[in-house]
């Protein structure tokens, strides 16, 4: 028996038995014989959920690690306070103040250096207050201080309990708990008995006003009090928050949810052959507001839009211009806007009644021009109606920004610099377009060669756009959208890609249409989208492999001829997970559509006027390609989520050579894709990796797609940023699409996709992860393990090793995958 094996597993079996055990030896700091809180359930509520009750719950139990009997967190805690001496950090906070009062009193005269004094000291005083409060500082980052178990606050949630279930129509119900204790700690069991529910039985409405009454009745199929609904306190406050909504977008300027009042009848009873509920019913009565003898609704009598002077300078430095456009009044101060453009965005106008909605989207609107710095609005009651008023402060109009940052893919190779300079000029032709010219330069490191070589990608571009806040159609059509954000993006670029197999350039002259239903929604079509692809360099082992493909009937080759790609294509993008914090439930939907080279059927003449323009000998693309990205996101804890995704497209190409551009393949492997595998070099199917003779590994481009994640994300410590962590599974690969001559010989490659094998070529990976939030990005780290080859069609953790998990010759080893943001 290896004795060095049978140590470090006994060394490991203590440490968790250790960390496992940490906080349930070491009592309460004054020795006092207190217990730990330990797990809450609940037990016999059948309607209300347990996490709805866990959310009442202020006091929770030390955090576990995955969910596992493991406390590192409580267990850092008390291995760093045992050092902690809580005398000498009162002594330092007395000492630090009598400092201050006295360095303070000195400079009585001095205000200038009393100012330096205060911040200096306040920071000094602060840290040792939190030092003495909270601990030092491993006790503060990496720890967690021992939550004990207290009976008083115990009863105060079994109050809080029953409150809740009365407020949900549980009138008649009972909590007890009970306690039971292991390893130090107490658990606790609510046990409820929710009894009879509480349901509607009538919703009535008491309003004196005709119009109002008859507003309220046509809109009841949205309230939120149905008949024979479980009551719910929560129910009511929302049904005040609908109707003050209603009231204020038809007109009721002054209408709040204060004149809303219920009553509510608790006194009927269940039939006598039906006890399984009780009875109420509901009268809801609206009242004129405070003031006022009746309901008023308030017609827009003038509406006004005034550009102030930058940076709040006076008016009596600037030329003032009014003019009027469709009832609108606009005055500009120091600079002028298209009166025709901005008229699309004001959604408050004169004649019509006043709403609330309308306000707040105009609001929005003007700011998502990207030519305001604030827009500020206000209404002004008259007797015939409300004079409204917009404020605006513009932007400069020239901007200059610049940042730099380091593209890095694998731990393998070295990072690589990059830097963007963007110049902006807004309101270029007054009529709040932006016009934006970028330049872009990179080294990037180059992954998936075995040689131990470094290789690295650079990248330069140029790209050029002029953004136009309307869809450009003729006559009057582009007007209509001014709620949904309307946008036509006219873009010129240039790009060049220098990688170890070949060097290509790109220039490109696109036309994009852009609308923005909801803050949560986007649509993008592009009808014109063209594209000169230009290869000018083919490395030669890269050269005689893609001649090789090409004898094996593989057109790959095709794809790095000069060419030139007209595409038609449509994304629609729906996201809900667009807040910061907690972990929300949400979900994330990409759909998008191409079809390219389409133009070619409908224009024949195109393609010759194309060549004479360009040479004769460019090829032309014709295809299909289509691609849905789909993720949801499920809350599972207080600070943890978990993430599920699928990826999936494909491209199907016609015409002479039946390909695609190269960079409409599709690729799997990476940082955001399984990242046990090095980036693009995953598949395609069953196929071995794509080496040369000087043994590095080339891109593996497939024509389908099929790809999933999951991912566990918790939260770590919090150390300048939140750093949390991630456990993940990846499966997926990418195929080529069989041709018509293997379907009828039945001689597949080893890349072709078929159902009756393509599920033995999807690649299992899986690994762990480090996350560093800052806010402003989040740096990741992933390890990435193969559990499944589909090159060799067996699990290979087997041979994963523990001495050199980094070790690329290596069958099996840990992929380092850093990334900016997170992979999905």
């Amino acid at each position: 028996m290896n004795r060095g094996r049978v140590f470090s597993g006994i060394g490991f079996f203590c440490f968790v038995a250790a960390v496992w055990l940490s906080g349930c030896v070491r009592l309460s700091p004054g020795n006092e014989k207190k217990y730990l809180l330990g797990t809450t359930t609940f037990k016999g509520n059948k309607i209300i959920k347990d996490s709805e009750f866990e959310a009442l719950i202020p006091q929770k139990p030390n955090r576990r690690f995955l969910g596992l009997p493991l406390y590192p967190y409580l267990a850092f805690y008390q291995a760093a306070s045992v050092t902690y001496d809580s005398a000498y950090h009162h002594r330092k906070l007395d000492s630090l103040t009598l400092e201050y009062q006295r360095k303070s009193d000195s400079l009585e005269g001095n205000p200038r250096q009393l100012k330096i004094v205060q911040r200096k000291y306040a920071r000094k005083i602060a840290r040792t207050r939190r030092r003495l409060t909270e601990g030092n500082d491993f006790m503060r980052i990496f720890g967690e201080p021992p939550v004990y178990f207290d009976s008083l606050a115990i009863t105060k949630n079994a109050e809080k309990l029953r409150g809740y279930l009365f407020n949900n129509g549980f009138f008649e119900n009972e909590v007890r708990f009970t306690t039971d204790t292991a390893f130090r700690r107490i658990r606790t069991t609510y046990l409820i008995q929710e009894n009879r529910p509480t349901r509607l039985r009538n919703v009535q409405y008491s309003i004196s006003d005709l119009r109002v009454d008859s507003l309220v009745l046509s809109a009841k199929d949205q309230s939120t009090l149905k008949s024979s609904a479980r009551y719910k306190g929560d129910a009511f406050e929302e049904e005040r928050i609908r109707l003050e909504i209603l009231l204020r977008n038809n007109g009721y300027y002054g209408f709040s949810r204060q004149s809303i009042t219920y009553l509510i009848n608790d006194t009927i009873s269940a039939p006598a052959t039906d006890s399984l509920f009780r009875q109420v019913d509901v009268f809801v009565r609206l009242e004129a507001p405070n003031g006022q003898e009746s309901f008023k609704a308030y017609p827009v009598e003038s509406v006004q839009f005034e550009v102030l002077p930058p940076d709040n300078s006076p008016d009596s430095l600037f030329q003032r211009d009014t003019t009027r456009f469709q009832d609108i009044r606009y005055v500009f101060t120091d600079k002028k806007f298209s009166p025709r453009i901005l008229n699309s965005k004001m959604l408050i106008r004169p004649g019509k009644l006043y709403s609330q909605e309308d306000e707040r989207e105009t609001q929005r609107q003007l700011s998502l021009t990207d030519q305001f710095r604030f827009v500020n609005y206000g209404f002004d009651t008259t007797a015939q109606g409300l004079k409204s008023y917009f404020r605006a402060i513009p932007l400069d109009k020239y901007q200059v920004t610049a940042d730099v940052g380091m593209n890095v893919i694998q731990l393998q190779q070295a990072p690589g610099p990059f830097a963007n300079l963007s110049y902006k000029i807004r309101n270029i032709f007054h009529g709040l377009e932006n016009f934006e010219v970028n330049l872009r330069g990179g080294v990037e490191a180059v992954t998936g060669f075995n040689d131990g070589n470094l290789y690295r990608s650079q990248e330069m571009s140029v790209n050029t756009s002029l953004l136009f806040p309307q869809l450009l159609f003729p006559g009057n059509f582009r007007y209509r959208f001014g709620r949904y954000n309307p946008r036509t993006q006219v873009g010129l670029g240039f790009n060049y890609v220098n990688r170890p197999e070949y060097a290509r350039s790109s220039a490109k002259a696109a036309m994009t249409y852009t609308l923005q239903p909801s803050t949560t929604t986007f649509i993008n079509l592009s009808l014109l989208d063209l594209n000169v692809l230009n290869t000018t360099r083919l490395a030669p082992e890269f050269e005689r492999l893609l001649d090789t493909l090409q004898m094996q009937g593989n057109n790959l080759f095709n794809s790095f001829r000069r060419s030139f790609v007209s595409d038609v294509n449509f994304t629609f993008v729906r996201n809900t997970n667009l807040f910061i914090g907690p972990p929300k439930k949400a979900s994330y939907l990409r759909v998008a559509l191409e079809s390219g080279g389409t133009s070619i059927g409908i224009l024949p003449k195109q393609q010759q006027f194309i060549e004479n323009v360009f040479g004769n000998n460019l090829q032309f693309f014709q295809y299909l390609r289509w691609n849905v990205d789909y993720r949801r996101y499920l809350p599972v804890g207080r600070r943890a989520s978990l993430v599920a995704r699928l990826n999936t497209g494909s491209v199907y190409s016609y015409g002479v050579n039946s390909v695609p551009p190269y960079e409409k393949y599709f690729f799997a492997g990476g940082s955001n894709s399984v990242r046990a595998w090095l980036p693009r070099r995953l598949g395609p199917g069953s196929s071995p990796p794509r080496i040369t003779s000087a043994n590095f590994t080339v891109e593996a481009p497939g024509e389908l797609l099929m790809e999933g994640n999951l991912e566990y994300r918790g939260h770590l410590v919090h150390f300048f940023g939140d750093i949390n962590y991630a456990i993940f599974l990846d499966a997926g690969n990418v195929w080529t699409l069989p041709t018509t001559t293997s379907a009828k010989t039945g001689e597949y490659a080893a890349g072709d996709f078929r159902w009756d094998k393509f599920g033995k070529q999807i690649a299992l990976g899986t690994g762990f992860g480090l996350r560093y939030d800052l806010q402003y990005f989040v740096l990741r780290f992933d390890f990435g393990l193969k559990l499944y080859d589909p090159n060799r069609q067996e699990f290979v953790l087997d041979e994963f090793s523990w001495r050199k998990p980094f070790n690329t010759r290596q069958p099996n080893y840990l992929n380092f995958n850093l990334g900016v943001g997170y992979p999905f």
